[in-house]
């Protein structure tokens, strides 16, 4: 796999290719040809190539959450008691290891850290605090915002 620190040249039909698996990703290799203007074998080997590269990281099923009973989304601020590449490190290896943490960010600004999770519903996100949350290493105060609304969640890139 490629260095994912350097960027991938992406030509025109990978460009679409991209574009296309992120709308359907269970598209079969025959329509995202027709789709995008390829053969099979050339969008076989177009997609193989950016598989290969990194430039697909993977294909997943979108659930929905409300029916998985996970619709409540809290976005964590997270301060750490010190700012040293150790205690990031800890910090971030055990994020990684907590399961209801969908996506951490390391930011600039007030907080050290943005954590995204998903939980059932107020309870639950109050046991998840009182026992994982604030026993994540380092962790000095805690600023909490519950989403009211999923005004836009899809997450395709603009390619």
């Amino acid at each position: 796999m490629k260095d994912p620190a350097k960027p991938v040249e992406i030509n025109a039909y990978e460009r679409k290719i991209l574009r296309a698996l992120q709308a359907n990703g269970r598209m079969s290799n025959a329509d995202l040809a027709k789709k995008v203007g390829l053969s099979t074998t050339a969008c076989w080997n177009h997609t193989k190539r950016l598989f290969e590269s990194g430039a697909i990281k993977g294909v997943h099923a979108h659930v929905d959450p409300n029916v998985v009973q996970q619709g409540t989304v809290v976005l964590i601020g997270v301060v750490l008691d010190r700012s040293t590449p150790e205690s990031f490190a800890a910090f971030e290896a055990a994020a990684r290891n907590l399961q209801q943490i969908l996506e951490c960010w390391l930011v600039a600004g007030d907080v050290d850290y943005f954590l995204k999770i998903r939980v059932r519903d107020l309870p639950a996100f109050n046991h998840l605090h009182n026992t994982k949350i604030i026993a994540l290493p380092g962790v000095r105060q805690v600023r909490t915002f519950f989403v009211l609304n999923e005004v836009k969640a899809d997450g395709f890139l603009y390619i």
